[in-house]
């Protein structure tokens, strides 16, 4: 009986000997910090947004590339680009894929449901091209009209309640729904300003976009739901760019004067508004 005792107390103590051993779960910074890694969800060739500028070198350079720099050195970690697409933005970032996702990631309902958003780091309006030769003027002309439109991008969600009757179909990427239409098998496109500008550069003639937009998009950087910590690094890292003058100098860069879209910043790095 005293021997019976004696290996319960026995294996008592070594069950809270291996409890007392057992690491806490870490919180994600700091498994970030002690990878050294910051991995950074981005497009493949979503220019300006992430691509190669030059193929000798094929580094990637781009407006998120920036920003995933900027984050990652105030996190005091290297920064790692995860090419993703924009049906895997989300899922990419709840499997731990990425530590955080970029890829003109839109601020909605659904997706906040999913993960957290950082502040605003971009905003455009969702527009609809068409070539420069069909006679598509407005929204009105395009009801039984095939248009692209990119997946996981809400397009599906948004189009149809703002055009009616479009016979919408969605691809991969902005790339693929581009080459849909210079093939002619969809008569026009739908994506951010941004990205359509970038497509036609050099073939500006080619093409023409509507004015009227489909949509305004909130981008903001997506963080796992829960995640304070990589949250406020993040948005930190924005306000300072903000308070810096070098976010407006990253749009200008890439969208601004210093690039061959000559856009107009009309927004700031700030938290999402309730539209």
């Amino acid at each position: 009986m005293t021997t019976r005792i004696h290996a319960m107390h026995l294996g008592a103590a070594l069950a809270l000997l291996g409890l007392a051993g057992a690491p806490a779960h870490a919180d994600p910074l700091d498994s970030v910090k002690a990878a050294g890694v910051l991995k950074c969800g981005v497009g493949s060739q979503y220019k300006p947004f992430s691509f190669v500028q030059d193929p000798k070198t094929r580094k990637f350079v781009g407006y998120d590339v920036d920003i995933c720099d900027a984050i990652a050195a105030k996190i005091g970690v290297k920064p790692e680009l995860v090419f993703i697409t924009g049906a895997t933005r989300v899922t990419d970032l709840q499997s731990g894929r990425t530590d955080i996702a970029l890829a003109n990631l839109t601020n909605t309902p659904e997706r906040a449901k999913l993960i957290d958003f950082s502040h605003n780091y971009f905003t455009v309006d969702v527009k609809v091209m068409v070539p420069a030769s069909s006679p598509i003027k407005g929204f009105a002309d395009l009801t039984g009209k095939r248009m692209a439109g990119i997946s996981g991008s809400q397009h599906e969600v948004k189009i149809p309640k703002v055009i009616q009757g479009v016979d919408l179909k969605v691809f991969p990427s902005p790339a693929n729904a581009y080459l849909a239409l210079e093939q002619g098998k969809v008569d026009s496109m739908a994506g951010d300003e941004t990205t359509l500008i970038g497509l036609i550069e050099g073939k500006r003639d080619k093409w023409r976009i509507l004015d009227q937009p489909v949509d305004q998009q909130q981008i903001g950087i997506g963080v796992r739901k829960g995640e304070t910590r990589m949250l406020a690094a993040v948005n930190d890292t924005l306000t300072e760019l903000e308070k810096s003058g070098k976010a407006a100098q990253i749009f200008d860069q890439w969208f601004g004067a210093g690039s061959d879209l000559k856009m107009k910043r009309s927004f700031t790095f700030a938290p999402y508004k309730q539209p």
